[in-house]
């Protein structure tokens, strides 16, 4: 099931399909689901093993560590772009250039304040109070929240999390 962020804040697919990247895609959940409403979906992890990679063909499966070694997209860009619960701060800056100019970036992780609940706990996986609206300035903000938040359904009820829809100007 996708996350409420992404299913709330993600933009209307193009009539002509517009291009989605699944950062860090894990079993591929987002990657499905932006598939189904009509995305021209890139998935990208380190390991696509429990993906069902074969399950949907309209999703171009990349198998590739994005901690070690050179940025496995080169100069691809996307209409669309959604990260969630990865953070590798070294990546910003390929996030910044793999969105459109006019397009999207949708993130949701962790922040500090989340080791208190379960995991992750290292400061390198959490995000700072206002981090992302930073890491990603000068583009227009469409919707921003940060802070505790509590899912009764979830195997851990309670997270710290920071959340952002922007788009690049």
């Amino acid at each position: 099931m996708p996350s409420d962020w992404v299913t709330r804040h993600c933009p209307p697919c193009h009539a002509t399909g517009g291009t989605a990247l699944d950062l860090a895609c894990g079993k591929g959940r987002h990657s499905f689901w932006l598939a189904d409403q009509g995305w021209q979906v890139t998935a990208l992890d380190r390991d696509l093993s429990d993906t069902g990679t074969g399950e949907n063909t309209g999703i171009e499966w990349i198998e590739a560590n994005l901690e070690s070694g050179p940025w496995p997209l080169g100069d691809r860009q996307f209409d669309l772009v959604v990260v969630v619960n990865y953070l590798h701060r070294p990546l910003f800056e390929n996030l910044r250039d793999a969105v459109k100019s006019g397009g999207t970036l949708l993130y949701e992780t962790f922040m500090i304040g989340n080791e208190a609940f379960g995991r992750p706990r290292s400061p390198e996986f959490l995000l700072h109070p206002g981090e992302l609206p930073n890491a990603f300035s000068g583009w227009k903000i469409n919707a921003f929240e940060q802070g505790p938040q509590y899912k009764p359904a979830a195997a851990v009820p309670f997270a710290v999390k920071q959340f952002q829809s922007a788009c690049k100007p």
